[in-house]
C-alpha cells in the first residue's frame, strides 16, 4: 500500500520538478530587491521593503530576466515595465526625483510607450523639468 502511494505522487513531484526548471531565473531563489519587486508589480512587496528601510531612491542589481537591464533604481524599474501604479506607490513612499532625474524617467517612458506611464509622471513633475529627450540616455 505505502509503494503504491510513493508511485502516485511521481508525477506530482515530476511536475513541480519540470515547472522549476522552466521558471525565470529569477524566481530561482532568493527575495526580490525593491528593483525587482517594483518591476514585477509586487505593491506588497514594495511596501515591506520601504517600511524595513530599502531606499526607494538607491540603484539595485537585477537578476537576468526580470527587464533588459543589469541595475536600475525601483522607479527606472516601475518605468521600464511599464507600471504606472507603480511609479505613484514608489512615489508615496519616498522616492524623489529632480528636474533632471524626472526628464530621464519620461524620456524613458516615452520610449517604452506607456501612456499611463507618461501621464503618472507628469503628476510629479517639477516646474522647471524639460521634455526635450535629445541626448537624454535610458537605461535600455
Amino acid at each position: 500500500m505505502k509503494l503504491r502511494v510513493a508511485c502516485a505522487a511521481i508525477p506530482a513531484l515530476v511536475g513541480i520538478a519540470v515547472a522549476a526548471a522552466m521558471a525565470p531565473l529569477f524566481w530561482r531563489g532568493g527575495s526580490l530587491n525593491l528593483a525587482e519587486a517594483a518591476a514585477l508589480r509586487d505593491a506588497g512587496e514594495v511596501v515591506r521593503q520601504i517600511a524595513a528601510g530599502a531606499d526607494p531612491n538607491a540603484t539595485y542589481p537585477l537578476r537576468p530576466g526580470v527587464i533588459a537591464a543589469s541595475s536600475v533604481t525601483p522607479l527606472e524599474a516601475a518605468v521600464g515595465s511599464r507600471r504606472a501604479e507603480m511609479v505613484d506607490l514608489l512615489m508615496l513612499h519616498g522616492a524623489k526625483v529632480d528636474a533632471d532625474q524626472w526628464q530621464r524617467l519620461h524620456c524613458f517612458a516615452l520610449r517604452t510607450g506607456a501612456s499611463d506611464v507618461i501621464g503618472m509622471l507628469d503628476r510629479y513633475r517639477t516646474g522647471d523639468s524639460p521634455s526635450s529627450c535629445e541626448g537624454v540616455s535610458t537605461p535600455f
